[in-house]
């Protein structure tokens, strides 16, 4: 199975050179689904920096007309943002200042983050339609991702892992399981689906995300009713089966917002009504639905039965963050500081302040690692997108909806339960939004109304 997935992985690398640009981006999302633990074994030979890194390789001819382009949109400036909460964090961090922990972070935070969002933006064509290559491969990616998803349900052992991460050392989710990596919660008093992710809650997630963009697909006729079902009905058995509470939250959190701000207000009252029925019959007579409802709002009581976060232990978690901070709280403590110096990502048997309880929120991580300012910065870069999104409203309904719930969604799954590696599809797909916003011919002054 191994072998068969990095040829997978290196196939789609050479289609880079090969196939027009929103196929590559379509491929790009794709890794993001079902190859996301595949390395080949080679420098960057994971597939998530692999298949980035063969797309700029197969633009260089076309890199200078690419930046021309670039230049005076938000993007140049969300890119020279990210570049100095980069130099900021490489400044002030003491485990950033060897040439591979540099690399290192240069290459997971910067060419392989955010930078996906230029990527994405070179890649996709300015018209809406762009985006079909990329339903496609998602189509096929969620039906591929299910099916192990499946596996990993009926089994309680998800083997795609265990054999992607076979002689790899790690440490994090079931590090420390005898039963590996796939069978980190085969035995847990919460059995969680993996399905092709280390961790459940990016499975969950990028479910939320492709049923997001696929119901935008379906409504502006982009793609057949018959796909999206399929789609949605994948969607839905990850974002149950994951056993997140975040999860579930999100998800509706998600497809609420899209609805509210995708539709006419005449529509949102029908579909409010409706919606509020269905849920009240699907909760008196389905048990599964009743439960996973009961499950989400758990999260919320302080003495709940259920594990996992509750606001008790936020705040808890909040007050340990400012104590380390206390003599720094402008760049804070430097990257690496929870990972390294407080042991969360050597193994349990390391940690040093449990009170952080493996810091669950982005917000935490970057008061803790970068301080007010680090954090500041971040909040910034997607308070731009937000409002981007906003000002093309009156022009670009449908696009600026699916941009406005893919960040909300976003938003709220990172302060939820962390980062993970949600960054990279959510900004693949906010590149098909940004870019779209120029197609077209609209009388305005863009550097006023679109930033």
């Amino acid at each position: 199975m191994k072998a068969v997935a990095i040829l997978a992985v290196i196939f789609c690398c050479l289609l880079m050179f090969r196939v027009e640009r929103s196929y590559k981006v379509a491929i790009m999302m794709l890794g993001t689904l079902v190859f996301t633990l595949v390395t080949v074994p080679i420098p960057f030979g994971a597939a998530n920096y692999l298949i980035p890194l063969s797309f700029i390789i197969s633009e260089l001819r076309h890199l200078k007309s690419l930046i021309k382009e670039t230049k005076g949109t938000i993007i140049w400036k969300l890119m020279g943002l990210s570049f100095i909460m980069f130099l900021l964090t490489i400044i002030n961090s003491p485990h950033l200042h060897d040439f591979t922990s540099i690399r290192y972070f240069l290459q997971s935070e910067l060419l392989f983050k955010y930078f996906v969002l230029l990527y994405a933006f070179w890649a996709f064509g300015k018209d809406e339609n762009s985006i079909r290559p990329t339903l496609k491969c998602t189509y096929i990616g969620m039906i591929v991702l299910t099916f192990f998803g499946l596996l990993n349900y009926l089994t309680k052992t998800a083997d795609f892992v265990s054999v992607m991460m076979s002689g790899v050392e790690y440490a994090g989710v079931g590090a420390s399981d005898i039963y590996g990596a796939g069978g980190a919660f085969t035995y847990s008093d919460r059995f969680r689906v993996q399905a092709m992710f280390l961790n459940p809650f990016d499975y969950g997630y990028v479910c939320i995300l492709i049923l997001i963009l696929h119901f935008y697909a379906m409504i502006n006729r982009m793609e057949k009713k018959g796909v999206f079902y399929i789609v949605a009905l994948c969607s839905i058995f990850g974002v149950i089966t994951c056993g997140c509470r975040t999860i579930l939250l999100c998800s509706i959190i998600g497809v609420v917002v899209y609805v509210l701000m995708a539709f006419s207000m005449k529509k949102k009252i029908k579909l409010a009504l409706w919606s509020i029925l269905v849920t009240i019959v699907i909760y008196l007579f389905v048990p599964a639905a009743q439960e996973a409802t009961d499950y989400m709002f758990s999260m919320f009581k302080e003495n709940s039965k259920i594990g996992g976060s509750s606001l008790e232990m936020r705040e808890l978690q909040y007050a340990a963050v400012l104590y380390h901070i206390k003599d720094n709280p402008l760049f804070g403590c430097g990257y690496g500081y929870f990972n390294i110096d407080l042991g969360w990502g050597l193994g349990k048997e390391f940690i040093v302040d449990r009170d952080l309880y493996g810091l669950e929120g982005v917000v935490m991580n970057y008061l803790l690692e970068r301080g007010l300012v680090g954090l500041f910065l971040y909040v910034l870069f997607y308070i731009c997108l937000i409002i981007f999104c906003f000002r093309i409203r009156l022009y670009f309904r449908a696009v600026s909806a699916l941009g406005i719930s893919i960040l909300v969604t976003y938003l709220c799954f990172a302060n939820m339960t962390g980062e993970l590696r949600s960054a990279y599809p959510t900004l693949l797909l906010m590149g098909y939004v940004i870019k779209v916003t120029f197609n077209r011919n609209v009388n305005i002054d863009r550097k006023k109304n679109f930033m």
